[in-house]
């Protein structure tokens, strides 16, 4: 560390860096992670749900921030969204197998355990494993995932591994995910903007960024508060954002004032702000709710594109509130008579790739499995039922022919 506080870091291939600093110590969440204390906030919690809440904390991990308890919550057993983030007795039946980050692509441009590449002109890197707020539904809950964050050696690693790929040609989009990219520290955002920056002066056609957050519903002050966050976010110059929304109530006065923020960060160009939400039944697999929701989120000065409708993943999204395709269908089919920019892709996601059903498409039965394609065209037999056969492999990619443009 230099002597007036800055950090100092070598890399392979490049120079020092010298990032801005002061280091600035990122706002922490006031996070409830014991039961008694959730009780002491939702006194209504049934003795008989209490009990069995212990059981699943016993095994599962019990997270949340005291901002979505009292802005977001209802002391309300009744509440929905109670299903959505409390411990439920349905979680001890989850057999935790994870296979979304299972199926790569052979050729992949970077070899990483945080480096998940299905399609070749699109990686995700998984930042981190922590989010501020648990989602009792989330895939990736008690899943084989990379601990911990990702480090500015990480970083280094991938990014002098795509400067010698031969598969980086075609490479358009980098999606920061997680746990939550905005949960990470600045300095590591800084970092990766830097390697971004440089490595894209050698091609035609920039790399760009997007970063799939729910940060700012479960606490929209640590964007709000953090200059540093704020600073290294803006010299990332994401091209979007993709909120992670389940329901009306999380469109909070903070989270419009976050949406906010995040556009007027955009002094490289100004991203687009968009937003995504799975289904689920009980809770938002009503057209009303869904349009709600689209309604507040428009309420602010900054437009936000209704990006996926995400079918219910059938590893992780617990059993009731699992909608079969037609249903999710015949929601999207309800939302498609509005006008384009608000009508959102049902999307359904296979361990193979994100498949896209249109509203009017035809889903005919061909034994048990309805045929799909991914976005690059992979078929897939999407099972009729509520769980993969767990002989689905992902095939070559077909001989689909894509643009290349020069590197």
């Amino acid at each position: 560390m230099a002597s007036d506080g800055k950090i100092l870091h070598m890399k392979s291939n490049l120079d020092i860096v010298i990032s801005s600093g002061p280091v600035e110590a990122t706002p922490k969440p006031d996070l409830i992670t014991q039961l008694a204390e959730l009780r002491a906030l939702l006194p209504s919690i049934p003795p008989a749900r209490l009990k069995t809440m212990e059981a699943v904390t016993a095994r599962y991990q019990f997270r949340l921030p005291r901002f979505y308890i009292e802005r977001i919550l209802r002391d309300d057993p009744t509440d929905p969204l109670w299903d959505l983030v409390l411990p439920g007795e349905q979680e001890l039946t989850d057999a935790g197998d994870e296979r979304w980050d299972a199926f790569q692509l052979q050729n992949k441009a970077v070899e990483h355990p945080r480096w998940i590449q299905k399609y070749r002109y699109e990686a995700l890197i998984r930042t981190t494993d922590y989010c501020s707020g648990l989602c009792r539904y989330c895939y990736l809950k008690n899943r084989d995932v990379t601990p911990g964050t990702i480090t500015l050696r990480d970083i280094d690693d991938m990014f002098d591994q795509l400067a010698q790929s031969p598969h980086a040609g075609v490479l358009r989009e980098l999606i920061l995910s997680g746990g939550d990219p905005l949960a990470v520290s600045a300095s590591v955002l800084e970092h990766f903007a830097l390697r971004l920056e440089h490595f894209n002066r050698s091609r035609r056609y920039a790399v760009t960024v997007s970063i799939h957050t729910r940060e700012p519903v479960w606490f929209p002050q640590r964007l709000m508060r953090s200059t540093a966050l704020q600073a290294a976010l803006s010299k990332l110059g994401p091209s979007s954002h993709i909120l992670h929304l389940v329901h009306p109530r999380e469109v909070t006065t903070e989270l419009i004032e976050c949406i906010e923020l995040l556009h007027d960060l955009g002094q490289k160009r100004t991203p687009l702000i968009m937003m995504q939400h799975p289904l689920f039944r009980g809770i938002n697999d009503d057209p009303n709710i869904i349009t709600d929701m689209y309604m507040q989120v428009d309420a602010g000065r900054v437009p936000v594109k209704p990006y996926y409708l995400i079918h219910p993943f059938p590893d992780g999204t617990l059993p009731q509130h699992r909608l079969m395709l037609p249903e999710s269908q015949a929601i999207l089919r309800a939302l498609a008579s509005a006008p384009g920019t608000r009508v959102p892709l049902l999307t359904v996601p296979t361990p193979m790739g994100k498949c896209v059903v249109g509203p009017y498409e035809r889903l005919e039965d061909r034994g048990s499995y309805y045929l799909l394609h991914t976005k690059d065209g992979v078929p897939v037999e999407y099972a009729i039922g509520q769980h993969y056969n767990p002989a689905e492999s992902r095939p070559a990619i077909p001989a689909v022919p894509l643009p290349v443009f020069p590197a």
